[in-house]
């Protein structure tokens, strides 16, 4: 199925030909919620002209399939997400088939080389991870109630950016794993980082460095973490801030009895 739809997104490339005045308009279809009722594009949108070169910009828009008038846009993409043809169109390049194996523990998708998705079930929010350089990746949350886009990757990659940076370690930008979703607003992530514990020389020793975060989608934030934590030990931290936001009942104030 996985590599059916693959094959199915790499054929919806909806191909417009740009007239004289080149007016874009150009789709490609790259994602769409467990329910079917929103889809995000990439669309080609003309930006301006110089003479005979026309320039444009390419909007990524989530979509309501049911009402094709209630879009919003959700970020700006550009290279290596899009690639330009001389014809005026453009590409969005697939994974290798076969792709690399997926991580069990990852629930983002591997469909496209240079972005990445993943849905809650309820279909109203969802997470994109972006390269917006060669090898340079951002995560950003989406409310789709809201039209709202921010970018989170500064606050998943806080704790361990801390930790680095007292150490004065050298590290790669982690990698960045869904593991799952705990409750339907909360949100496990996975981050490992590769280090060395020289900056100034080449390391040959070289390590892991991990941190399970917790994304509260309610509140767009990380709210909990566990540093070099084994996914059991996170779960029951992060099931104590679950329990920790539960309000605690009012006490209703006894009855007194009273003589008839």
């Amino acid at each position: 199925m996985k590599l059916a739809l693959k094959g199915f997104y790499s054929l919806l490339l909806l191909c417009s030909v740009l007239s004289g005045a080149a007016q874009a308009g150009q789709q490609l279809y790259l994602s769409e919620s467990p329910n079917g009722r929103y889809r995000v594009v990439i669309e080609q949108v003309l930006d301006r002209r110089v003479g005979d070169k026309f320039f444009f910009r390419y909007s990524l828009e989530c979509v309501n399939t049911r009402n094709l008038q209630h879009h919003f846009e959700i970020l700006q993409g550009g290279s290596p997400l899009v690639h330009e043809t001389e014809k005026g169109t453009f590409q969005v390049y697939a994974e290798p088939d076969p792709a690399p194996a997926p991580s069990p523990d990852d629930l983002f998708d591997d469909h496209w080389s240079s972005i990445r998705f993943s849905w809650a079930r309820d279909s109203l929010k969802f997470f994109v991870r972006l390269e917006v350089i060669e090898g340079s990746w951002k995560t950003y949350f989406v409310d789709v109630n809201s039209g709202k886009t921010t970018d989170v990757t500064a606050d998943l990659e806080s704790g361990l950016t801390e930790k680095v940076n007292v150490k004065e370690w050298d590290c790669q930008q982690p990698k960045v794993e869904l593991v799952k979703w705990t409750k339907p607003h909360l949100a496990f992530f996975k981050l490992t980082s590769v280090c060395g514990k020289k900056k100034e020389v080449e390391n040959n020793k070289l390590f892991y460095l991990t941190d399970s975060v917790l994304f509260d989608a309610v509140k767009a934030q990380v709210v909990s973490d566990c540093r070099d934590c084994k996914d059991e030990k996170s779960l029951k931290v992060f099931n104590k801030y679950f329990i920790s936001t539960i309000p605690t009942p009012t006490p209703t104030p006894e009855e007194t009895p009273t003589t008839p």
